[in-house]
């Protein structure tokens, strides 16, 4: 979208907040399924789930980004009226 001058920030902001989501979430069901050898670290699962976490809150929280889509969105519909 950037290489054809289309905006692409509601995008963008929408494929950040889906990813840490799905990180979070898949790191932490696999942290449970290992139970309480889940979170030595002996298992990788550990790390994963600690850096899905800085992630979602490190690359921009998901709530930053929740406002950045409905802003957008808001924008989006105020242009059509």
């Amino acid at each position: 979208m950037k290489e054809y001058g289309i905006p692409y920030v509601r995008e963008a902001a929408m494929a950040k907040l889906f990813a840490s989501q799905v990180a979070t979430s898949t790191s932490a069901q696999c942290v449970k399924w290992l139970g309480g050898v889940g979170f030595t670290k002996e298992f990788p699962a550990e790390k994963f789930y600690r850096d899905a976490m800085i992630g979602e809150i490190y690359e921009g929280t998901s709530n930053i980004q929740l406002n950045t889509i409905a802003k957008l969105i808001d924008n989006e519909y105020k242009l059509r009226s």
